[in-house]
């Protein structure tokens, strides 16, 4: 598969079945978007839409502009453009031909990408999703073949890595059985779709149930999906070593969100390589203001937390203590994590456990108590003194740099993904206050406003996110939405923006149809876009 995937395909051809003249815009994210015309301004470029224009400046985000098709105000750059424009010629993907040629070629084209939208149309609902068999996984998705086909190789890639971590044996009934994997193309299809009693703040999970891993592909945030994809999969990679092995909530939540954190690439060939254990700042910087005001979790409370206990403060301190065991001094504790993990997922000879009541599959658990596994864990990276330990851990935490406002940011973004919207404006706030000029920390404090009761402050902070990242496709129709009014405050149980729902009315604000139109011509890959703009029909 190609490295870029080509999100744009122009809404000229959801709207009419015959070929429309249109300029070409490539954008730096690697998107190609085909509005009507595309024209040079005194300070970058003006977009015409089917919907309206639009205004983007020299560094928003274009990367080459090809005028087609209609060449009347096209200013040769050169004697032999000259020559061609008066023989009728015209301009099409760098490359100057006939007239009859043109036709041709736009014909062509516009019966592929017509093939293309059918083909998305016939697959938007999950129930037709794409579906690819893969060597350990079956992978369902009605995002795009691109996005089935990259999850696919980046789950196998991950399936690699983790069993020469640490030895991937699954008993015989789960050697033969292919787990499987469903990606959903929005948030809300996730969670009416799910099998499972998720709630709002769910991004993902694994089910031992019915042996299915679940999440949603996130169109404005696309590696928040690859991070859910990974941790859930560590989740079930854990699983096939031993399905009764009842782990201990703060070690498996600190070495999935471990490993889940990394950075995803693709060669130009297609092949995928992962690089986990990448630094969170957002949560070095909750334990950096823990151990200020002194309300740090220590490790003895740590070793020994339950799961009706572990919340996000205790998650940041699993993470950073499981992220110093695999970087302080050179990696002095790596090693021995390592064996120590590999040791007690695997029950290596020698760990006592009890048999316990478990809701798995088994019906019957294997359960090490927190004591033994503390004792473990010391042996094995050869550590005795745990306030030393303890000194040297909250030592490393301390001494890590970050920049205050780029963390103050990813926490609250956290945050808002998390649908934990009244904990992530303070952060937000402070971000966009130090002089944080992300795009994305507006249009998440806009959703943070939008669903805690603060419209107008929402609808002024997505305005400014537009004004930053014209191009933003995402950050369009969460506006629209905002404008149309269309707040759920009681939606499955956690309040929220959605698309329409049976029984209301159509909305009718202009200023929000014509920003829902934008949003599908910037994306028109994406079938929640399209259903909701849609709905001003």
């Amino acid at each position: 598969m190609s490295g870029r995937l080509v999100l744009g395909l122009g809404l000229a051809l959801i709207l009419v079945p015959r070929p429309v003249l249109a300029d070409r815009v490539l954008t730096t994210d690697g998107r190609v978007l085909t509005p009507q015309k595309a024209r040079k301004s005194e300070t970058g470029y003006t977009l015409t839409f089917a919907n309206g224009s639009v205004e983007v400046g020299a560094d928003q985000g274009i990367s080459e502009v090809e005028i087609e098709g209609d060449m009347s105000d096209y200013v040769p750059q050169n004697e032999t453009e000259r020559e061609k424009l008066e023989k009728g010629y015209v301009k099409y993907r760098s490359q100057w031909m006939s007239k009859v040629r043109y036709e041709n070629e736009l014909r062509k084209e516009h019966e592929e990408m017509k093939e293309r939208l059918e083909e998305l149309a016939a697959h938007s609902d999950f129930s037709n999703a794409w579906e690819q068999e893969t060597k350990h996984f079956i992978v369902r998705s009605n995002t795009s073949p691109e996005l089935l086909e990259f999850y696919s190789d980046m789950l196998e890639a991950y399936y690699g890595l983790m069993d020469k971590r640490i030895g991937i044996k699954p008993t015989p009934k789960y050697r033969k059985l292919k787990m499987t994997v469903n990606i959903y193309k929005s948030r809300d299809e996730f969670h009416e779709l799910s099998a499972a009693d998720v709630g709002p703040s769910i991004l993902g999970y694994f089910w031992a149930h019915d042996n299915t891993l679940n999440f949603y592909h996130d169109y404005q945030d696309p590696d928040l999906a690859k991070w859910v994809g990974l941790h859930e999969c560590t989740h079930l990679l854990t699983f096939l070593i031993d399905q009764q092995y009842e782990p201990q909530i703060w070690l498996n939540e600190a070495v999935a969100d471990y490993f889940g954190s990394a950075i995803v690439s693709q060669d130009k060939r297609g092949k995928i390589t992962i690089e986990p254990g990448q630094l969170q700042t957002d949560r070095v910087l909750t334990v950096q203001q823990a151990i200020e005001n002194d309300k740090d979790t220590k490790l003895k409370e740590l070793f020994f937390i339950n799961r009706d206990a572990f919340s996000g403060f205790e998650y940041a301190h699993a993470w950073s203590f499981v992220y110093f065991l695999n970087n302080y001094n050179r990696g002095k504790y790596a090693k021995g994590f390592g064996k120590f993990f590999k040791a007690l997922y695997t029950l290596e000879k020698g760990i006592d456990f009890e048999i316990v009541a478990g809701g798995g599959v088994t019906g019957t658990g294997k359960k090490v108590s927190p004591a033994d596994i503390r004792d473990l864990l010391l042996k094995k990276i050869k550590v005795k003194d745990l306030d030393k330990l303890e000194t040297e851990w909250k030592t490393f935490v301390k001494e890590i740099a970050i920049e205050a406002p780029l963390a103050r940011f990813k926490r609250g973004y956290r945050a808002v993904r998390q649908w934990q919207f009244s904990d992530a404006l303070e952060d937000l706030t402070a971000a966009i206050d130090a002089g944080f000029s992300d795009p994305r920390a507006w249009a998440a404090r806009a959703r943070a406003r939008a669903f805690t009761g603060q419209r107008g402050p929402a609808k002024e902070d997505y305005a400014k996110a537009i004004e930053l990242d014209p191009l933003n496709a995402s950050f369009r129709f969460e506006y629209s939405q905002v404008l149309a009014g269309r707040l759920s405050t009681g939606a499955r149980g956690s309040g929220g923006m959605s698309v329409s729902r049976s029984g209301d009315k159509a909305p009718t604000d202009p200023e929000a149809k014509a920003q829902a139109g934008l949003a599908t011509e910037m994306a028109p890959d994406n079938d929640q876009f399209r259903e909701w703009f849609e709905e001003f029909k």
